[in-house]
């Protein structure tokens, strides 16, 4: 979750030792390599098809003196976009950026913890702060986190150099305490899933990943194609996204769904419509198939449209020259 700034666990594994079929596969524990196509990352991407990792060496850094993660408000979520997307383009480096369109904004103002008598008067006065003198469309605002680490001074300048941007597109600082909340319900949000199964109601995600310039098209026909798949089966369903990982290039947008199937249907057949339907967007508008997710066997169908033939193909002909008989994780990424 703190990739922006450390890089992903592709970028920290520096070496693997892997029992394939064909023998043990060890390659170095170096910072860097050029020797042919990096076979530490077809291991990591490999969704276990080329054998199994029974050691790696992954890089770490010292505990930083300082953490913090603030949270912000914008005025819309284009201003949200707009701020990250700027701040990627900085010279401060956060370790988190998330920024939740409308939908997702209140989704998570309606699951905090239940507010004390003072969090209340605390939460009317900002309120009507941001009605009154600040213009926002408290319906369409949208919350954002951001995140700093390292020594007090690091941690003061980066504050400084994206309180400026965020200024600049209109945002507002609303202090730590919604840093802390975020803190806790990154562990807790996935169990809704769960929760909701229980009672009948269907909920998934899709992440994805495109340039800044695809983003807004991305998100508005990802909305459009889910609502769509909603209104064909007949069922009242949410969708809401936020930007979880910023790039000098683009962004990862990731969105949650959910809704009560009808009875008369067959659920898993309502899910894979809406499903489907988001997934497709991503391809139709330039995004990938899955920013960290990974393909598994629900995703891979589109993977030809994301990599091209001639790509499954090598894939294909890796997974078939390391494993033969097929016994590693059969059937998944092709």
């Amino acid at each position: 979750m703190q990739s922006d700034r450390y890089g992903d666990i592709a970028d920290l594994t520096r070496a693997v030792r892997v029992v394939t079929p064909s023998g043990l596969l060890v390659t170095r524990p170096v910072p860097h390599t050029s020797t042919g196509p990096s076979v530490r990352e077809m291991v990591l991407g490999s969704e276990g098809r080329l054998g199994v990792i029974t050691e790696a060496t992954v890089h770490v850094r010292r505990v930083p003196e300082r953490r913090v993660i603030l949270g912000y408000l914008f005025p819309t979520w284009a201003d949200g976009l707009a701020a990250m997307h700027d701040i990627a383009a900085g010279e401060a480096a956060p370790s988190v950026t998330r920024v939740s369109d409308a939908n997702e904004t209140a989704f998570s103002f309606a699951t905090r913890r239940e507010p004390s008598a003072l969090d209340r008067l605390k939460s009317t006065a900002l309120t009507t702060y941001l009605r009154h003198r600040r213009g926002f469309d408290v319906g369409a605002m949208c919350l954002a986190f951001i995140g700093y680490e390292g020594s007090p001074q690091h941690v003061a300048a980066e504050r400084k150099a994206v309180g400026r941007i965020v200024g600049r597109h209109g945002g507002l600082c609303i202090g730590a305490s919604p840093g802390e909340l975020y803190d806790q319900k990154k562990f807790d949000t996935p169990y809704i899933r769960d929760f909701l199964l229980d009672r009948g109601v269907l909920g998934d995600v899709s992440e994805t990943a495109a340039p800044w310039s695809r983003l807004t098209t991305l998100y508005d026909t990802v909305m459009a194609s889910a609502y769509g798949a909603f209104d064909e089966l007949g069922v009242r369903g949410y969708i809401m996204c936020h930007l979880s990982h910023s790039y000098h290039a683009g962004a990862c947008l990731y969105f949650t769904f959910a809704f009560k199937p009808a009875a008369a249907d067959d659920g898993l057949r309502q899910y894979d419509v809406v499903k489907s339907a988001i997934q497709q967007a991503f391809m139709d508008t330039g995004g990938t198939l899955s920013h960290h997710h990974a393909v598994g066997t629900e995703h891979a169908r589109w993977l030809e449209e994301d990599i091209s033939a001639p790509g499954v193909a090598m894939l294909q002909a890796l997974f078939t020259g390391v494993d033969p008989g097929s016994n590693l994780n059969p059937g998944k990424i092709v």
